[in-house]
């Protein structure tokens, strides 16, 4: 700890010096367009004030207050423009810093990929995270909608924009390796607000059943399955109505295959545990690599062309097939298994 408390303090009093060098250094040049930077200082401030021991080490919230002091003290000098951008990209980085410090804060590498739906057009996202893979957009197979289907559309969110999901529309991610994906940990936290009670409301799918997917089952419940060398594992919240529709709920998985354990949470709250005891010794090893390598599909179970590959009687149509209808916001993949405080702060 003293080694942790040394390190912040000695990268904020470097941050500090530079604010002030900056101010003496180039104070002869034209004053600078402040605007930017207070509203960083604003926004810095901001997260100080709701800053407790009970969430931040003591020594962070010090070195973090003392660069905000020195940045809005500077604020009051004579700054030209390119102290005032340098101390901005400062500052933000101090506050990176200090939010990297919480307890119960998710390392960034810990991130596989997330897709906020913010961007409002187009027909084909980038992940940020570890992967920067590209989502394309994808209408409902024409042999089941023929022309009735859509591609995925931008709404108003949970938080800024989301997709609406309907008639098959979906995402396709397909520039990833298989191990990229398979493991023994995975989290995963969606904000979800669904048109419709259905029981194939797919959120998320990796191969369907063959590896691991996440969806919402009858009665709302959410389901999620998860293929394993020793056999696959079908397991809900058993909360029925967990997720009602037309309303915002963050829904959030866990599991971790070394301990045995798959968790469900509900708006941050934990509402069931299964582990290899009281469900299945198949929650075991890592997830089972599938033999056809298929796109990672967001809002639908499957790619047409598997799901008639295989040996099955089913009826091409609408109803027959398993799709998303309604919104999907936030949605985040993490190679760990979150910890409880972890969800609970994805949900507020």
């Amino acid at each position: 700890m003293k080694n942790f408390k040394f390190m912040i303090l000695a990268a904020f009093a470097a941050v500090s010096f530079a604010f002030a060098s900056c101010d003496k250094e180039d104070s002869k040049e034209t004053k600078a367009d402040l605007t930017e930077l207070t509203a960083v200082v604003d926004s810095c401030q901001t997260v100080l004030k709701s800053a407790t021991t009970a969430d931040y080490p003591q020594a962070a919230i010090t070195a973090f207050e003392s660069t905000v002091n020195a940045a809005a003290k500077a604020l009051a000098g004579n700054l030209n423009q390119t102290a005032a951008d340098n101390m901005v990209v400062q500052l933000r980085a101090a506050a990176k810093t200090f939010a990297a410090s919480a307890y119960d804060a998710i390392p960034e590498k810990a991130l596989t990929f997330a897709l906020t739906f913010d961007e409002g057009k187009g027909e084909s996202l980038k992940t940020t995270g570890s992967y920067n893979w590209t989502a394309k957009f994808e209408k409902g197979p024409s042999e089941i909608f023929g022309t009735d289907t859509q591609i995925p559309q931008f709404v108003d969110g949970k938080v800024g924009k989301a997709l609406y999901f309907d008639k098959g529309a979906h995402l396709e991610i397909s520039d990833f390796a298989a191990n990229m994906l398979e493991g023994s940990k995975l989290s995963i936290a969606v904000w979800v607000k669904p048109a419709e009670t259905r029981p194939g409301n797919y959120i998320i799918s990796y191969n369907y059943w063959n590896s691991w997917k996440l969806n919402l089952q009858t009665e709302n419940k959410p389901f999620f399955t998860v293929a394993t060398e020793k056999g696959v594992v079908d397991m809900d919240n058993e909360t029925v109505q967990s997720v009602p529709n037309d309303a915002w709920t963050h829904v959030a998985l866990t599991m971790d295959l070394t301990a045995g354990e798959i968790s469900f949470y509900i708006n941050g709250e934990l509402t069931k545990t299964w582990t290899k005891e009281n469900k299945s010794d198949a929650l075991t090893g890592t997830v089972k690599a599938y033999a056809a390598k298929l796109p990672l599909m967001i809002g639908v179970a499957t790619t047409f062309e598997e799901a008639n590959s295989w040996s099955w009687a089913w009826d091409k149509v609408p109803a027959s097939w398993d799709y998303f209808h309604g919104t999907l916001d936030e949605l985040q993949v993490y190679n760990v298994a979150l910890t409880a405080g972890q969800v609970a702060k994805l949900a507020k």
